[in-house]
This record gives structure tokens, C-alpha cells and sequence, in this order.
């Protein structure tokens, strides 16, 4: 196992630089009496009214999950999956990525599903929010696509930067398809080994768990909890419009243009958006008019507000999780 330690610090290590690096990006383009001042003005019901919204979002996502387990022949009981998840959440928030792994491993181990049957629900999960991700995406660019291409203007990197960067995706694909060519003349050897074995017993529960949307018990309830999900994600983020005089008066389509900015800085692999998020959401207040001081001291509070409330949702699924019997 020594081996494989070295590289995750690095990754790790990576993404906190990346963090605090747009973290400092973010924070020193501002004077923070400026911010001190707007956070001055905030009125903290509407706050928690959306931190309430997003552990909603929480539980009906761990709802969610046990109804798909269920299908499989799995049902696992609500609350063990959503503890789960919490915990998945709460470990994404140091780890990017790594939250899926440790919500897995944490169901299983209490409910005795196999590791890579949990994996492949959670990877069936994750492409649908990446779906209704470019839903909530397109639905902006109809409604208000002057905001989009506007906020692509002032966070455009350089022509070099944006040529280098274009190289990327040319580069692995071509890594990958000499690997696989590399590979073809000792796939039936491979396969046929024990370790292969093992391996495709892995890949298929991944498969199982992947296209187990196509085997839903209450197909209804599934996507009725993802739009409850994805409702929730809106929401908390407009109620927070009318903490702050300066957003107060912003209509439902600038809310969903700032959504959509907030979830693509949750989607770069910072450890829980920090900087990206408080970057991509500042542009975002600036192309609606605002002064970056404003937009920086919304993105600052609503992060963190978010970020208390997956970590104490995280702590209560660690808690309640250990509460719950084995299932042997």
C-alpha cells in the first residue's frame, strides 16, 4: 500500500494549492471592509432557511438511494443511506471526489451490500446530476444567455493558456488508446487469471449498479425525488438573494444564472469549491451589475453556511450510522 500514499498526497496537495490559490484570487481583487460591510447587513433567518433546504436535499437523496437499493434487493432503510451520504458529502468537502468511496465503503460495511454494487449507484447518480446539471445549464442559456456568455468573458483565460489547456483531452485519449492496443494480445490470458476474474466480478457490479435506474420498482418516486433535489439546490440558493439588500430585488432567472455559476465552482475538484466557488459566484454578481465586494460577501456567506451544514450532517451521519446494527 506504501506506494499509492505518495501520489494521493500529491493529488490532495494539488487541489488545496488550486484552492487557496483561487481562494487568493478571489479575495484580492477587494478591500474586506467592503465585505465586512455587506456581511453587516445580513439577515441570517433567510440563511437558515436554506441551510434547512439543503439537508432536505440530503435526505431525500439518501431516500432516493434506498429506493434504487430496494430495487436491487437491497433495501437498506432511509436513514442508513442518507447517514451515508452525509458522510459522503462531508468527505468530498476535504477529498474531491473522494466521497463517493467513503459513502460506499460506509454502507456497506453496516449493511453488508457489495462495495461495488453501492459504486455503481452512486457513478448511475452522479451521471444524472451531471444531466440535469446541463438541463439547469441549457434552461439558463434559453432565459438568459446575455448572463452566460457575459460571465464566459470576464473568466476567459488567455488564448495560450486556453491552447495549452485544448491539449489535454487530445493527450489522454491518445495515452489511452495505446494502452488498450498494448493490451488486446494479453486480454484472454488476462481475463482468464485470477486477478481478471476478480475483475470483471468488479466491473460487472459496477455495471449492475449503474443501469439499475433501468430496473426501478417506483420509477415516479425516483425522478420525483431528483426534481425535490435539484428544487432544493435552486431554492436555497434564492432564499439567500433577500439576506442582502443588494440581491433582494434579483428575479428567478439572474437566481438561476448564479446557480448554475455556484455549481460550476462546486464542479472543479477544489476541496468543497473553496475559491472556485467564491470566484465563479463574485463574476457572477458583477455581471448582474453588481460591485465584486457584494458579490464576494454573498458567495462568502452562503459557502460557508453551506459548508457548516454538510459538516454537522456529516457528523450526525457518523454518529447515527454507528448507532445502526450490522446486517450480517
Amino acid at each position: 500500500m506504501a506506494p499509492f500514499r505518495i501520489p494521493a498526497l500529491l493529488k490532495f496537495s494539488l487541489f488545496v494549492a488550486l484552492a487557496l490559490g483561487l481562494l487568493w484570487s478571489a479575495f484580492q481583487q477587494v478591500d474586506f471592509a467592503d465585505v465586512m460591510v455587506q456581511l453587516q447587513q445580513t439577515q441570517w433567518g433567510w440563511i437558515g432557511l436554506s441551510i434547512v433546504l439543503g439537508y432536505l436535499a440530503v435526505i431525500s437523496r439518501g431516500m432516493r438511494w434506498n429506493l434504487v437499493l430496494r430495487s436491487m434487493g437491497h433495501g437498506v432503510g432511509i436513514w442508513p443511506a442518507t447517514h451515508a451520504t452525509s458522510i459522503g458529502y462531508m468527505v468530498n468537502m476535504a477529498i474531491p471526489r473522494a466521497g463517493e468511496v467513503a459513502r460506499a465503503t460506509a454502507l456497506s460495511r453496516k449493511k453488508k451490500v457489495p462495495f461495488n454494487t453501492l459504486f455503481g449507484t452512486i457513478i448511475m447518480e452522479r451521471t444524472i446530476d451531471l444531466l440535469m446539471l446541463g438541463g439547469m445549464f441549457l434552461l439558463t442559456l434559453t432565459v438568459a444567455s446575455e448572463y452566460i456568455d457575459s460571465l464566459f468573458e470576464v473568466t476567459a483565460n488567455t488564448g495560450a493558456s486556453a491552447e495549452e489547456s485544448s491539449l489535454w483531452p487530445t493527450v489522454a485519449l491518445a495515452i489511452i488508446v495505446l494502452v488498450t492496443a498494448a493490451a488486446i494480445p494479453f486480454r484472454k490470458p488476462l481475463l482468464a487469471s485470477a486477478i481478471g476474474q476478480k475483475f470483471l466480478a468488479f466491473v460487472m457490479g459496477l455495471w449492475d449498479g449503474f443501469k439499475s435506474v433501468l430496473k426501478l420498482d417506483n420509477p415516479w418516486a425516483f425522478w420525483g425525488h431528483t426534481l425535490f433535489i435539484w428544487s432544493c439546490y435552486f431554492v436555497m440558493i434564492y432564499v439567500c438573494f433577500f439576506a442582502f439588500p443588494f440581491s433582494a430585488d434579483l428575479s428567478l432567472d439572474q437566481g438561476l444564472f448564479v446557480m448554475v455559476a455556484a455549481s460550476l465552482g462546486i464542479v472543479i475538484p477544489t476541496p468543497g469549491g473553496v475559491g472556485s466557488y467564491h470566484w465563479l459566484v463574485s463574476m457572477a454578481f458583477v455581471v448582474l451589475g453588481h460591485d465584486y465586494a457584494s458579490g464576494l460577501a454573498f458567495a462568502t456567506v452562503v459557502h460557508a453556511s453551506q459548508s457548516l451544514m454538510l459538516i454537522l450532517s456529516g457528523a450526525i451521519g457518523m454518529i447515527g450510522l454507528q448507532q445502526i446494527p450490522k446486517t450480517n
